[in-house]
């Protein structure tokens, strides 16, 4: 008797909605048969040696469960012959497929594809296995470049492909984005708190903190919040061919690991744009505002670990000469001379200072001596806006009775027996999360509203202002190291006689210059 393996894939939802899986299956049971009267032996399929992937490309091993099950099996001897429809459906990468070939023959296991009529106990069998494969390659790269192009077509009339991103929800009918009244608020004030000085990590952790999740309902990260600031969705363009699929090759530790990763395309002549093709979240002034910001602090970000407040010629040396930032064995921050770097000690014999202590320094001092500059009794804020912020209220607030009216009908549905547990479950999930949202929403709106109705205290905001951003704990050191930019000219790094380094605080306004030690 002949135990047999077989093996069946489908690649997309379409499939899975018809009978392929059971039509491959079938088709390699009643081969197994036809050659059990063939070969005189009888070939056995059991069910526990059925391998199925569901879903997912042919293009990719390294995502196929069932193909790592296959191999540890046949790697255990537990089958001599593994089945399979077509070599399209066990392998579109030729490097991939022969690889595989290899590997289950080395494990003495017999591999049959009917379509093909390929018997790997045949002679020439590689080179006709390669053959054919190559076939499936060529075919799949050609129905890639289908798909590519009919997206590009779908995105350049102005419809959207894939999953909506947050704030939208899709037209099954129209197949356009349409905005989320209830998630919108989140969007809009995640661009408006960049523009404001709040770095992408403070604005996950502060949206994480309020409770105010993704539409999926997880947390924010720092990855997702810099990807929706950077995707023009959010001002009505479609634009298809950000990103693209590359191969990523195997190393020798893991020869079949080969997969696809996602790249960034920089070239804009690739990208397939329509304008406007949906409502904007945010405006484009708004959108250009924060896009410029980020370029510009994509520009100031260097390698180092450190996020250093006083580089960029801002930190002086004795010498003269610019200090940069170093670290020692235990990935310590110290600052250096640049002049003594180059040179040696003939030219400066400055020691290092260490990063967090000069910073802190130089902080304490900055944030007295600016505020000692300030006459409070001249500086006015001018009388907030709120009108704009009532009109969202009140939008926000339809929103919420229409979500409480839907919650209400499920529950009538439930209640007479119309949905079962599951359905009621599944279904009340999603409309609480969108209720969650809007009150949490609401609630952060009134008490800007109540703020901005309320006589500010000019010298009280100020003052948590300068705590706030100049602060070695900054919730965003581009910020900080702006606004140390903006009052200061350079801080110079003297020597005592004590033998402990000292800081001389240049600005620019009319300041005394002050001494610290540090």
């Amino acid at each position: 008797m002949t135990i047999c393996a077989i093996y069946a894939r489908v690649s997309d939802e379409s499939q899975l909605k018809g009978d392929s899986i059971d039509h491959q299956i079938s088709y390699c049971k009643e081969n197994a048969r036809r050659r059990s009267h063939e070969e005189g032996t009888q070939w056995f399929t059991p069910d526990t040696f059925i391998y199925v992937d569901e879903g997912i490309t042919g293009t990719s091993m390294v995502k196929r469960p069932a193909v790592q099950r296959l191999i540890r099996d046949a790697r255990a001897r537990q089958f001599e012959v593994v089945l399979f429809k077509g070599i399209s459906r066990f392998a579109r990468d030729t490097v991939d497929a022969l690889l595989m070939l290899r590997t289950l023959t080395a494990c003495g296991v017999r591999v049959v594809s009917m379509e093909e009529n390929f018997d790997s106990r045949r002679d020439n069998a590689e080179f006709i296995f390669t053959i054919h494969s190559a076939l499936a390659q060529a075919e799949s790269e050609k129905t890639a470049i289908r798909v590519r192009v009919g997206a590009a077509q779908k995105a350049r009339s102005g419809k959207w492909n894939g999953q909506p991103p947050d704030g939208y929800t899709l037209n099954p009918e129209t197949k356009r984005l349409e905005v989320d009244e209830s998630f919108a608020p989140i969007v809009s004030d995640i661009f408006t708190m960049y523009l404001n000085g709040y770095g992408c990590r403070k604005i996950a952790d502060v949206l994480n903190g309020e409770g105010r999740y993704t539409k999926r309902g997880n947390f924010w990260t720092q990855r997702n919040i810099s990807r929706m600031l950077r995707n023009p969705v959010y001002v009505g363009d479609v634009v298809y061919g950000r990103r693209e699929q590359r191969v990523t090759f195997p190393d020798e530790s893991d020869p079949l690991a080969r997969k696809k990763r996602a790249v960034w395309v920089g070239d804009p002549e690739r990208h397939t744009v329509c304008n406007d093709a949906h409502p904007g979240i945010v405006s484009r002034e708004l959108f250009e505002q924060v896009q410029e910001k980020l370029d510009k602090r994509r520009l100031m970000v260097g390698s180092n670990k450190h996020d250093c407040l006083l580089s960029k010629g801002l930190l002086i040396c004795t010498c003269g000469s610019s200090m940069t930032i170093t670290y020692n064995k235990a990935g310590t921050p110290y600052y250096r001379c640049l002049r003594k770097h180059d040179s040696g000690r003939t030219i400066c014999n400055s020691g290092h200072v260490r990063a967090r202590d000069v910073e802190q320094a130089v902080l304490n001092r900055a944030r007295t001596d600016i505020l000692e500059a300030i006459n409070f009794d001249e500086l006015v804020i001018p009388e907030m806006e709120t009108e704009n912020l009532e009109k969202k209220l009140v939008s926000l607030q339809k929103d919420l009775s229409k979500e409480m009216d839907r919650s209400q009908q499920l529950f009538d549905q439930y209640t007479v027996g119309n949905l079962l547990d599951d359905q009621y479950t599944t279904m009340n999930s999603t409309i609480r999360n969108r209720i969650l949202t809007l009150q949490k929403t609401r609630d952060r709106l009134l008490k800007e509203i109540g703020a901005k109705q309320e006589q500010a205290n000019v010298e009280q905001l100020v003052r948590q202002a300068m705590h706030d951003f100049l602060n070695l704990d900054t919730s965003d050191v581009l910020v900080t190291r702006e606004i140390l930019s903006m009052f200061i000219k350079n801080v110079t790094v003297l020597r005592s006689r004590e033998g402990l380094k000292e800081i001389s605080i240049t600005y620019r306004f009319a300041k005394p210059v002050h001494e610290t030690k540090q």
